[in-house]
């Protein structure tokens, strides 16, 4: 068999095992005994794994605003709050509550969301990404009261809302951000410079978390195939779990809105609450971006 032949059957094959890997990984990825195997797959490793020094922990479904909101996050803070973040899998999530460590989970619109995911990966299937997108978010429903729930849209638009419900819900004291076009700018531009340095064979345009007219047509078909009527069952279990989430954070933002009075909590979510963070070292912090 020649070079050519030799390389396309491995081609194929790597195609054809592909979703098999996917799948084993989200399976794994609901147990947070397997978590340290997983983050040592990932080429960051383990500079993703939460620490006794983690301060923070930022979490959700792959594209889905979490980028943003930890640069956003080191924005605000000056650099100087550890963060654990971009494991994308719920066992993470899980750790973290089992360990006290303040969690906020990043919700996105499924549609939306999805249409991101192919278009950045470009080798999955829409029925195959709308049952992770369900996984994902199901494992984490008997945890939702134990973390902060916020909304892509809120992330992108108001921020200093999000950081004031962060800071009220877990005793934390994070400066508001900056939410002025310069400043978001700012913000996008180190985005895009930490994926360069990561992702240096990939084209920015298809890779950083920002809105780009390049990648815009490649998105709208796979909008298009997420919105397939022979996909109404997935779409419409996928929706089902973004809005009980959604309905979480809209819960979470009446109760821990920094206006008024502190309301009465119940007693469950009074023994949820943990400590206040202790501070970081000057000029350090724990993001895996």
């Amino acid at each position: 068999m020649g070079g050519r032949e030799q390389s396309n059957t491995w081609l194929h094959a790597r195609y054809g095992i592909r979703p098999i890997l996917r799948r084993c990984k989200y399976l794994l990825g609901n147990d947070p005994l397997w978590l340290p195997i997983l983050l040592r797959l990932t080429p960051l490793g383990i500079s993703r794994q939460i620490t006794d020094h983690t301060q923070l922990v930022v979490e959700g479904f792959p594209r889905g605003g979490n980028t943003f909101t930890v640069f956003a996050l080191q924005n605000a803070a000056h650099n100087q709050l550890r963060i654990s973040s971009h494991v994308h899998h719920p066992s993470q999530v899980k750790l973290a509550v089992e360990r006290g460590v303040p969690t906020v989970l990043v919700v996105r619109e499924p549609i939306a969301v999805l249409s991101s995911y192919l278009t950045y990966g470009q080798h999955g299937r829409a029925s195959a990404v709308f049952k992770e997108y369900s996984s994902y978010h199901r494992e984490l429903i008997p945890y939702v009261d134990q973390i902060l729930v916020c909304e892509f849209e809120e992330i992108v638009s108001d921020m200093t809302s999000v950081i004031a419900r962060i800071n009220r819900r877990f005793a934390m004291e994070i400066p508001p951000f900056d939410q002025s076009p310069t400043n978001v700018d700012a913000v996008f531009t180190e985005v895009a410079r930490q994926h360069g340095l990561l992702h240096p064979n990939l084209d920015p345009d298809q890779v950083v978390p920002r809105p780009s007219v390049a990648r815009r047509e490649i998105s709208e078909r796979y909008r298009l195939e997420l919105l397939d009527p022979r996909r109404n069952t997935l779409r419409n279990d996928a929706l089902n779990l973004f809005n009980y989430f959604s309905g979480k954070a809209a819960e979470q933002r009446a109760l821990f809105a920094d206006v008024g009075p502190k309301r009465e909590l119940s007693s469950s979510t009074r023994k949820s609450l943990p400590l206040k963070a202790a501070p970081a070292d000057e000029g350090q912090l724990r993001s895996s971006g």
